[in-house]
């Protein structure tokens, strides 16, 4: 792997590894099944963290660096790490929650070879996925799982190759990054780390190291399409992207084919899944099939049913389940929402969609609230809280809306206590620390009163319809 321009190979990967975990499991007396939560931006480091915490049959929390101090605390309350591991800038954060906390340098780093751990079939790792109540919800996934996933996707991408350049540019805290990394290693591929995405300098990264392969968000992919000099750009080395997390538009999509002229694979799947089941080949992407996410990938079962559960014919909307070796082991600490999310070894996804005769999956719509903003979720609930402390707010919604370069924006409705004088710009700003940057609304309506069904529940769906207007889906 290269990070920074420094290189280092798996077998030294796997020594140092080998002598993180025996020097964690000496140092903070960790045991098997112990959480460990990891808040850092990409670095060489945090994968061999990962791979030592594994070798020491504990398990890898990574926590969103995106999230506010006040956020990273309840997730971590959620966890109940016996160790936060940090990056420097983060230092304070993790001291504010109380827990043991040490940086990447203050490791142990000479603890002596692998432990040897007899941990086959135990969790690895845990990410956080918010659900509808806003709650963290820890996905408690096995090696086996990620691996498979892996698996699926080297079976539809053979340009991922020993040797060949891969880019780990999306957040360890993903699956889309730390997933990625482990599923190129796998292929015995080059991993080249970026710590963070920053347009022009990703560009020069793919050009410059000569980039074969890359997991890319559509937001992502609209920014390179829009820095100057990217048509005059050589990418004669790249070989295929796998894009995937928020649906794109078929625009955006052909501008990078034009631009990028390399093998383009869509994906589709949640962290419950271990990332990606589905795939859309590049031989499909043409017509009607761009509004595909594929089919399952290698091992997959997917399924479309109605309210009572009833498989639906051909092209009819219901909810996705999905079923197959990368489907998590169920929520941290949380039976009563693994039993509800998975079902007679089914997990419901829910998404809308329907199934064509030949297999091929359309997402419709979301069954559950969720807002996907620069592949980014954010749950309406969260932010419906948080924003319902204001002393001046009686009730209000939260929705997502189209917009162009992020897919979806947050946009709050507000119904106001007689009298109040907020304005937009003040209530932005009185939620700039106590909610994540990209979770916060980018912009706020104010109405007389929500609409709501004969139970009192807030129509949603009524609210949303006016910005969709002349969209072919609910999902952008």
């Amino acid at each position: 792997m290269i990070y920074e321009g420094e290189a280092t190979t798996y077998g030294a990967l796997d020594q140092a590894s080998s002598a993180l975990a025996a020097g964690l499991i000496a140092a903070y007396h960790l045991q098997p099944g112990d959480r460990v939560a990891i808040l850092d931006k990409n670095c060489a480091a945090y994968l061999e963290l990962l791979f030592a915490l594994d070798k020491a049959g504990v398990v890898a929390a990574p926590v969103n660096w995106r999230l506010t101090a006040h956020e990273v605390r309840l997730i971590v309350d959620d966890i109940r790490p016996k160790l936060i591991v940090v990056g420097e800038a983060y230092r304070d954060i993790g001291l504010s929650t109380g827990v043991m906390t040490r940086t990447f340098a203050e490791l142990p780093s000479d603890g002596g070879g692998d432990p040897h751990l007899d941990v086959d079939g135990a969790i690895s790792w845990q990410f956080a996925t918010s659900g509808t109540t806003g709650l963290p919800k820890g996905a408690m996934l096995t090696g086996w799982n990620v691996l498979n996933t892996g698996l699926g996707l080297a079976l539809e991408m053979p340009e991922l190759r020993e040797g060949g350049a891969s880019l780990v540019c999306m957040p360890m805290f993903h699956l889309g990054g730390a997933g990625w990394a482990i599923w190129a290693m796998q292929e015995g591929a080059t991993l080249v780390i970026v710590r963070e995405i920053v347009p022009a300098a990703l560009l020069r990264t793919i050009v410059d190291y000569r980039i074969e392969t890359a997991l890319i968000v559509p937001s992502v992919m609209l920014f390179l399409t829009e820095l100057a000099g990217v048509r005059e750009a050589d990418f004669s080395h790249l070989r295929h992207f796998v894009y995937g997390t928020a649906p794109i538009s078929p625009d955006l999509l052909q501008r990078c084919i034009d631009i990028f002229q390399c093998r383009f694979t869509q994906i589709y799947g949640l962290t419950e899944t271990a990332g990606p089941f589905t795939a859309l080949p590049f031989a499909h992407h043409s017509g009607e099939r761009l509004l595909s996410c594929g089919r399952p990938m290698f091992g997959g079962r997917a399924r479309v049913v109605d309210a009572d559960d009833n498989d639906l014919p051909p092209d009819q909307i219901g909810e996705i389940l999905y079923q197959g070796e990368n489907l998590m082991q169920g929520y941290w600490g949380r039976p009563d929402a693994t039993r509800e999310a998975i079902r007679d070894g089914w997990f419901y996804t829910g998404d809308a969609g329907t199934i064509d005769a030949e297999g091929f999956i359309y997402i419709k719509d979301r069954i559950k609230d969720v807002i996907v903003t620069g592949s980014e979720n954010v749950y309406p609930a969260e932010v419906e809280a948080s924003m319902d402390e204001h002393p001046d707010i009686v009730e209000l919604a939260v929705i997502g809306v189209p917009d162009a370069r992020w897919g979806e924006a947050v946009k709050a409705i507000v119904v106001l206590r007689d009298g109040a004088s907020l304005t937009e710009a003040t209530l932005l700003d009185w939620m700039r620390d106590r909610i994540a940057g990209y979770k916060r609304p980018r912009s706020v309506e104010f109405i007389a009163a929500l609409p709501r069904n004969a139970s009192g529940k807030v129509l949603k769906r009524q609210l949303r319809e006016p910005y969709w207007k002349g969209h072919a889906r609910r999902v952008n």
